[in-house]
């Protein structure tokens, strides 16, 4: 003979309850959560998670690897820049290949400080570029 479901007690049981164990039909069951309908009006009506909210911790790793990135961007540009301003000869450069494309930059005693001029502004210009990306990149996650 046929269980009874035990939430209506009209109908054959076909489900078992994965909550509470009792048999259910298929009008008092919810095949999408495996529970029966009691159990599901139980649960359905719990709070929801409240979200995070305040600050989002970044871990160590990932402070040091910036940190890391900071440091040795902020040597690059002092090794061009010195090599720009203290050319041995007449005529000297160097190439700036990360982070923009190549960009290739001579320095000639006339105009020694043009070149100085352009190579700021360029970095200045990345940096700011480059800190915004950031920026927006971490409120985005917040």
């Amino acid at each position: 003979m046929a269980k009874i479901c035990e939430i209506c007690g009209n109908r054959p049981a076909r489900y078992i309850c994965q909550e509470c164990g009792r048999s259910a039909c298929e009008f008092c069951f919810v095949p999408e959560r495996w529970l029966c309908i009691d159990c599901y009006r139980k649960l359905a009506y719990q709070p929801p998670v409240q979200p995070i909210t305040g600050k989002v911790e970044i871990d160590f790793p990932v402070k040091l690897f910036f940190i890391g990135f900071i440091i040795m961007f902020i040597g690059t540009l002092i090794i061009m820049l010195s090599s720009l301003l203290h050319a041995a000869s007449t005529q000297g450069g160097f190439i700036w290949i990360f982070p923009l494309p190549p960009l290739f930059f001579g320095s000639n005693p006339n105009e020694k400080w043009l070149s100085t001029i352009i190579i700021v502004v360029s970095i200045i210009i990345f940096l700011t570029i480059f800190t915004l990306v950031i920026y927006k990149t971490l409120k985005r996650q917040i």
